[in-house]
């Protein structure tokens, strides 16, 4: 007997020879054919020729509304004209330069203009990248080695924050009190002896593991929104727990906002009134071009000035502050208003209200989790608010609604996570419920 999600598959596999062929060719010179670990699925990725507002077009002609933007990147939408006119005047005009571009000055002003814990910023390449210098820098202003991050929790693709992302259960320890489980093997014994790991969302258990290993840690790294999780956000005493434990034992408190800063004009911390030392950016900041950026306090950020001699942190790059980037940067900065932002956050609350309305409606033990413009599917009856709720997940089911949606005409992550941007409208979220109701039909859900 053939399952649903076989039904699906065949059904995807039939309408996109094309990129299946594109991915065979891939596999010949790319280990799986595969160069972006987190756009791969099975059977095979579609292969993307054009995007245009909220519609991706696939190398057979296919066309799909896309509700994941890149990874939560795209927030004004594939090709908005305001980002488009402002690249194509730097390209006239070089790609990049052995000196700074004035755009990246105007890109600072308005990084640090909205971000209430910016007095200075610097710009990187990926939020990979912004992340690995914020934790060198929180260790060089502490003189202190040791690290805690929440588990779940993906902050970049680097050995020191490598840990307890996505841990099996079996090794992942006492829910109060996780183990640091290396995310793969590669990654180094020292950081994973760096690293204690916190329960996200749970302040009594958190506070009781900074405290006991107080005097060694440099820094607390946390997502205001945990998107590895499936967009789960923060609860707003988590956060203002941890800003009074840190202030009070004098280390230093990260925000990761590479997917948060979307939620708000001034980001997850304007959002939620807690203002972090240092934070972390990317995606959205970069107008879709490849962007991080770090930034904070006064103190901590004179660590790199290079005006007195040697800045007592080395940081360099080829392409920090690209003025291609630098370009689509300010553009999307300047066309992301307070009004474009309720616009976001209203038409999110829209879907998630909708879709646990089709929930209900339909008696299927799914939820919804997610802030502002940003949502997740989830496959289970449990409240997810953590690492070990979010496991609870029915990953067959996830996979299904997953290959269904795209037969249905719609991109998610292959997690269904997804995003809105200021170029969806409520007949776009409608027609949305409607692909996930005709997926959970199909599956034998209603």
């Amino acid at each position: 007997m053939t399952t649903p999600l076989e039904k699906e598959i065949a059904t995807y596999t039939e309408a996109n020879p094309r990129s299946e062929e594109l991915h065979n060719q891939a596999k010949n010179h790319m280990p799986g054919g595969d160069t972006r670990n987190s756009i791969f699925w099975d059977p095979f990725p579609l292969y993307v020729t054009d995007g245009n507002g909220t519609t991706l077009t696939d190398a057979d002609g296919n066309k799909r509304t896309d509700f994941v933007n890149n990874m939560t990147t795209l927030i004004l939408g594939h090709r908005p004209p305001a980002v488009v006119a402002a690249v194509a005047e730097q390209l006239e005009h070089g790609l990049s330069f052995p000196a700074p571009s004035p755009s990246v000055v105007r890109w600072a002003e308005l990084m640090c203009e909205r971000v209430p814990s910016l007095d200075k910023v610097r710009f990187v390449n990926t939020g990979t990248e912004a992340t690995l210098n914020a934790i060198r820098a929180a260790r060089a202003f502490t003189g202190k080695q040791k690290l805690l991050k929440c588990e779940g929790a993906y902050h970049g693709n680097h050995d020191a924050i490598q840990i307890s992302v996505v841990p099996p259960i079996d090794q992942a320890g006492d829910a109060e009190s996780p183990n640091s489980v290396k995310a793969f093997p590669g990654i180094s014994d020292t950081a994973a002896n760096d690293i204690y790991i916190a329960p996200f969302n749970d302040i009594v258990a958190t506070e009781k593991i900074i405290r006991e290993h107080a005097k060694e840690l440099a820094a607390v790294i946390v997502e205001p929104v945990n998107g590895q999780c499936g967009m789960v956000p923060s609860k707003p005493e988590f956060l203002e727990g941890l800003r009074r434990i840190t202030d009070e034992l004098g280390i230093l408190l990260i925000f990761d906002e590479v997917i948060a800063f979307r939620i708000s004009y001034g980001g997850a911390q304007d959002y939620y009134g807690v203002t972090p030392d240092l934070t972390c950016f990317g995606k959205v900041v970069g107008g879709g071009m490849p962007v991080g950026a770090f930034g904070g306090r006064e103190d901590i950020m004179s660590m790199w000035d290079p005006q007195e001699g040697t800045p007592t942190v080395q940081h360099a790059g080829t392409f920090n502050g690209n003025p291609m980037t630098a370009a689509a940067g300010v553009a999307t900065l300047e066309n992301l208003t307070p009004e474009k932002f309720d616009y976001l956050e209203n038409l999110g609350e829209s879907l998630r209200s909708k879709l646990r309305q089709l929930f209900a409606e339909l008696e299927v033990p799914m939820g919804v989790t997610g802030v502002a413009s940003l949502f997740a599917l989830q496959f289970t009856s449990t409240e997810v608010v953590d690492y070990r709720t979010f496991a609870t997940n029915d990953k067959d089911m996830l996979k299904i609604m997953f290959i269904g949606l795209l037969n249905e005409g719609f991109v998610m992550s292959n997690r269904c996570a997804g995003n809105v941007s200021t170029v969806h409208t409520e007949q776009d979220v409608d027609a949305l419920v409607q692909a996930v109701r005709n997926v959970l039909t199909r599956a034998g859900y209603a």
